[in-house]
């Protein structure tokens, strides 16, 4: 199984370029998993996920829609406060384990988590939280990118998060690597100028691919299958829809139809009545 689709979808910014211009908010997964059959939800990332909200979205998708789910900063960036977190968090994501649409949950690290002590039991301590859930852990800087932690990792059942950022000293190197049953791959772009800092956040992911980059990952991704034959590819690149575009040259690149030259109608971005995938 290899799954492509992008971080999140309900992106205001998205209506015109990837969804019809009239499309209902409410509307949007619907539209969008007509042509992707996974996505990640981030918003549980900022506050604890509620039961009633998962129902809502799975009534939207179909059934063998699955979702990656970020796990709060509790667990990630304020760990301190994570003891207080759990039992809530569990019980948000429910409607999905029960669904059997819980691809996984994804912890994106800070750059500031470091490969000490502290950071190893940390780990264990989120592995021993979610029992036998899938969790995918995400690093943001180059500390932890070596053999010890990737046998950490197969150790404690926690699988590894390739990733493509901008080649900024000490971020994650396109490092390929399956430490479970599941590979994942995450693009947030290459704008080295706006990583650090940007002027705006969406400038951090105002980044669109082009056909070679892509193609450098159609290799890596068939090496991920040497670890697993499970994989699922996330675009983060979402300003203006740019990572739709991506995940749609991308998964017809694996796919052996695409030509790395863009692969899609510039009419489709440009009228602001129809969306990428408006027929």
């Amino acid at each position: 199984m290899i799954r492509v689709g992008t971080s999140g979808y309900s992106y205001d910014d998205w209506k015109g370029v990837v969804y019809p211009d009239r499309l209902a908010k409410k509307d949007f997964l619907k539209h969008y998993s007509n042509f992707f059959g996974i996505t990640e939800i981030n918003f549980t990332y900022y506050r604890l996920p509620d039961p009633g909200i998962f129902r809502n979205i799975i009534d939207k998708a179909p059934d063998d829609f699955l979702f990656s789910v970020k796990l709060s900063k509790e667990f990630t960036h304020e760990r301190d406060k994570m003891s207080g977190a759990i039992d809530g968090y569990r019980k948000g994501i429910e409607p999905l384990i029960e669904s059997d649409q819980l691809l996984t949950l994804l912890a994106q690290f800070p750059y500031s988590f470091k490969p000490d002590r502290q950071g190893y039991n940390h780990l264990e301590r989120i592995r021993k939280a979610f029992g036998e859930l899938p969790v995918n852990v995400e690093f943001r800087n180059d500390y932890w990118i070596n053999d010890r932690t990737f046998a950490f990792l197969q150790e404690q059942g926690l699988g590894y998060v390739c990733v493509d950022m901008p080649r900024l000293k000490h971020l994650v190197p396109p490092v390929v690597r399956g430490t479970t049953d599941l590979g994942y791959i995450r693009f947030h772009g290459r704008a080295a100028k706006h990583w650090w800092n940007p002027p705006k956040a969406y400038m951090r992911y105002d980044y669109l691919y082009e056909g070679g980059e892509l193609e450098e990952w159609v290799e890596k991704t068939h090496e991920l299958e040497n670890y697993t034959k499970n994989i699922v590819v996330t675009f983060n690149n979402h300003f203006q829809g740019k990572s739709a575009r991506n995940a749609v040259e991308f998964d017809s690149m694996l796919r052996g139809e695409g030509h790395g030259d863009g692969g899609i109608s510039p009419a489709h971005f440009l009228s602001p009545n129809r969306g990428l995938f408006d027929n």
